[in-house]
């Protein structure tokens, strides 16, 4: 329901960005659906980007919106005060409520010129 959603957006906010929302064990192993927060500099991708290592992530906007930045490596320029570092050789979008996109794993991406809350539910997909 949404109080159990909203409630998990407060947690990740005050925890780094990254709170579960539901978790399952079965024989694929353990899958957590998550939230993320992205709305403060205590919630940026690490300096070297994000990506998924053995899982696909379907991803649901749920607020705000971003600049997406697929692909590629990490300039040495700077991250801006949400995390998002130039790429080169990406490709970039920008992304908003109501937007699914499915990203592969051990694809590098970066989120940038967020308009907060930013806010999205990621799904993992062995």
């Amino acid at each position: 329901d949404r109080a159990t959603l909203d409630a998990a957006f407060a947690k990740a906010l005050g925890s780094g960005g990254t709170a579960p929302l539901w978790s399952r064990t079965s024989g694929y192993g353990t899958s957590t659906v998550s939230v993320h927060s992205r709305e403060s500099a205590n919630a940026q991708c690490p300096a070297q980007g994000c990506s998924h290592k053995g899982y696909t992530a379907v991803v649901i906007v749920v607020s705000g919106a971003a600049t997406l930045e697929v692909g590629g490596t990490a300039k040495s320029a700077a991250a801006d005060r949400f995390g998002g570092r130039l790429v080169q050789g990406g490709e970039s979008r920008r992304i908003g409520q109501g937007d699914v996109f499915i990203m592969p794993p051990d694809t590098m991406h970066w989120y940038k010129d967020v308009t907060p809350p930013f806010r999205y539910i990621e799904v993992p997909v062995p």
